[in-house]
């Protein structure tokens, strides 16, 4: 169905200050960018696939929303 959303829990480290933290985001639609809560870097993550726990991230280009 269009549109429908996957929802997906992960946890994340922030490759700038090394900070941990988790986030539940829409891996439907792709890579998500939000900021880091500790030093607020833009960052982009994405789903290592259902089985994994882990998210992929990389500091994103542009701001977060």
């Amino acid at each position: 169905m269009a549109g429908e959303r996957e929802m997906r829990f992960g946890t994340y480290r922030c490759p700038v200050c090394g900070h941990k933290d988790g986030t539940e985001i829409d891996v439907s639609q792709g890579a998500v960018v939000v900021p880091c809560s500790y030093c607020d870097t833009p960052l982009e993550l994405t789903s290592r696939g259902p089985e994994s726990v882990r998210f992929s991230v990389l500091v994103a280009e542009e701001p977060a929303q």
